[in-house]
């Protein structure tokens, strides 16, 4: 049987390639493509740091927006004592604007830093809140503390029973204590309170005792048993002293005020000149003796006026009182409701312009005449009652306007023809009851022997409603 012959393969059919080999080598730099390659790794960087500054600054936007609604709800809590119900109302009010706010960011990544930069800032805000709280506990602490204070020195001043008087201060020593251990405030803190309790109570009793007898005494008695010059300067006792005196002496000197007492006034001006502490100290010292010799002078010089002052006001009171009769009386010439004769409306009206007339007339001649004695008051007063009486009566109220001193002080239409009668009248018999004799006194024409003037005034009169009519 004849042998088939075989074949031994040099080489894996799978891992040679046809064609020819070679042993040329290429570099893979060598090619303009290859070379390109670190400039695209660069721009593809360039890129990726571009959209992540971009959306740094998106996000970055976004928190300041928060970061404003944030500063408002902390500042809205600013005073409050509470430091968890603080950051309670906080979160209620901050979480659904940062829901808000997040909800209309599309891009996650921007979402993602504006969630992770609103958590840094809700621990800042949340300090701030405290820091707030605490503030504003301290503030309120403080305020509750000065003004329950403020009412134990009032109830202090308003009694004379001793046994009250150290019953309060102990309560002021124990509130103090309370306050300076709640807010740890320490030894010297607390002798310090308790030093200015002392100092409100020695001058609070120092000022219950200026009016009394042998007042500067008895402050220095009570300040040397409490030894106040250890707790209490010299200068803040003798400015105390200094003013309570001051407003213990305006009190009693109001120029012109019936219930002034100038007598006492000028005895605690003298009491405050000498005053001395108990260990020498002068209250009229430094500063303070410019200011108490301006008191000085104006106490002497209000003493002087004073008096006259008084009489002026009482008889200013008697003459409104009398004047005030006066009106009432004319009124009662025109009206009254109880007589048929007198309670027409036409009555009403013509005693409302008589006393308006009465009432301008008074307050001008009051005005004018602040000299004048009241005897003259009186004597005017009844004169010009009668004048006017004189003049509404029988008159036409249609003929009548509002009276006015400057402007219609001829507020009655009267005519011509009737005036020249009365003028004529009053030629023939200068005594008898005339118009024009009224007239004239009430518009000022008055001789120097106090007769009316009535040639001057119907010159001006007659004048005056010739103008009138032609007008």
């Amino acid at each position: 049987m004849p042998k088939i012959p075989t074949f031994t393969a040099q080489g894996r059919p799978t891992a040679e390639t046809t064609g020819v080999r070679s042993n040329i080598s290429i570099s893979p730099t060598s090619t303009v493509a290859a070379r390109l390659l670190p400039a695209a790794n660069q721009l593809s960087n360039y890129a990726i740091k571009k959209r992540d500054n971009t959306e740094k600054l998106e996000a970055n936007k976004t928190l300041l927006e928060l970061k404003a609604e944030q500063e408002k709800i902390i500042f809205s809590q600013r005073d409050n004592i509470n430091d968890e119900e603080a950051i309670n109302n906080y979160k209620k009010q901050f979480a659904p604007i940062l829901e808000q706010s997040l909800s209309t960011i599309k891009n996650r990544r921007v979402r993602n830093l504006v969630k992770q930069g609103a958590d840094l800032e809700n621990s800042e805000s949340i300090y701030h809140l405290k820091t707030n709280s605490f503030k504003a506990y301290e503030k309120e602490s403080v305020r509750v503390y000065n003004d329950d204070m403020n009412i134990g020195v009032n109830k202090y001043k308003t009694t004379d029973n001793p046994i009250l008087k150290v019953k309060y201060k102990q309560e002021f020593y124990r509130k103090a204590e309370e306050f300076n251990k709640e807010h740890m405030l320490g030894t010297n803190d607390l002798k310090k309170r308790k030093e200015a309790i002392d100092s409100v109570l020695l001058l609070a009793d120092a000022d219950s005792f200026i009016g009394l007898p042998n007042a500067e005494q008895q402050i220095n008695n009570l300040d040397q048993s409490l030894k106040g010059d250890s707790f209490l300067s010299n200068e803040d006792f003798n400015k105390n002293i200094y003013d309570s005196y001051v407003a213990k002496i305006n009190s009693l000197a109001v120029e012109g005020d019936p219930g002034a007492d100038y007598d006492e006034a000028i005895r605690l001006t003298n009491e405050l000149e000498k005053f001395k502490r108990y260990n020498g100290g002068a209250v009229i010292s430094g500063k303070r003796e410019q200011s108490f010799a301006v008191l000085k002078e104006k106490i002497l010089g209000e003493s002087i006026r004073h008096e006259g002052k008084v009489e002026k006001i009482i008889q200013g009171n008697k003459f409104f009182e009398y004047s005030n009769g006066q009106k009432k009386l004319l009124e009662a010439t025109f009206f009254n409701a109880f007589d048929a004769k007198f309670n027409k409306a036409v009555n009403k009206e013509r005693a409302f312009e008589a006393g308006q007339e009465y009432e301008q007339r008074i307050n001008d001649y009051a005005s004018s005449n602040p000299d004048a004695t009241y005897s003259e008051q009186q004597q005017y007063s009844r004169e010009l009652r009668m004048n006017i009486a004189d003049k509404y009566e029988e008159i036409d109220i249609e003929k009548v306007t509002a009276f006015n001193l400057t402007d219609n002080k001829f507020n009655i239409t009267r005519e011509l023809g009737d005036v020249v009668t009365f003028y004529t009248d009053y030629q023939a018999n200068p005594k008898a009851k005339n118009i024009l004799k009224t007239l004239a006194k009430l518009n000022g024409y008055v001789q120097e022997n106090g007769e009316p003037d009535v040639n001057g005034f119907f010159n001006v009169y007659s004048e005056i409603l010739k103008t009138r009519k032609e007008g």
